[in-house]
């Protein structure tokens, strides 16, 4: 008796569908764009205030407190490079300011450098350096702002050493309450008496009208 083959009877499948992963680039992509956003509405939202409050006038006075620190320095007589990897000075500056017009000022600061790292010479203090800085501001374009400084430092380097310097001094100033502000600037200073230093330095503080 011939055997007939089994009949093989198809049977009815669902193919679920792939469900689609989602790119981790785009995510942090979205999220990176919503920061941007927020940062640039953060940024926006300072200007129009120090828009609103307007450049300081004619016959107001402004007192200043600064915190600040070189980050890099040439030293043009020893042909020397230092950074903030080989040495950290902090130097604290409180200053008075006088708008002689409007927007421009007339200003003169105290500044006291002390050495954080590493410990200096054992000929050497901590307290590094002491500035007199007479000083012109121009603000330019509320709250952008301008200055220039003559320095005279009768103590630097952790000595008795006298040096003078003239700097530039970039930066921005943005409202906290209507006479308090929050700065940032970058200064650029060149000292010409003891040896020929050009240095870069970072200062924020904050500042006061009175």
């Amino acid at each position: 008796m011939l055997s007939l083959p089994f009949a093989q009877t198809p049977t009815l499948g669902f193919r679920a569908r792939p469900t689609a992963k989602r790119d981790p680039s785009s995510r942090c992509g979205g999220r990176a764009r919503r920061r941007s956003a927020a940062f640039i509405g953060f940024v926006v939202t300072l200007l129009a205030s120090s828009i609103a409050l307007g450049a300081p006038k004619k016959g107001e006075w402004l007192e200043t407190n600064v915190l600040s620190s070189t980050l890099v320095s040439r030293d043009f007589t020893l042909k020397t490079t230092t950074s903030v990897a080989d040495a950290v000075n902090l130097a604290a500056a409180v200053g008075l300011h006088y708008y002689f017009a409007d927007a421009l000022r007339l200003g003169m600061s105290l500044q006291y450098t002390e050495r954080l790292w590493p410990e200096p010479p054992p000929d050497a203090s901590r307290f590094q350096r002491f500035a007199l800085m007479p000083q012109l501001g121009w603000n330019f374009l509320d709250p952008f702002f301008v200055s220039t400084l003559f320095t005279y430092a009768p103590r630097t380097r952790g000595k008795a050493i006298p040096d003078l310097s003239i700097s530039v001094v970039f930066g921005a100033a943005f409202p906290i309450t209507q006479r308090v502000r929050l700065g940032v600037s970058v200064e650029v200073p060149y000292a010409f008496y003891y040896h020929d230093v050009l240095s870069l330095v970072f200062l924020t503080g904050v500042s006061v009208r009175l």
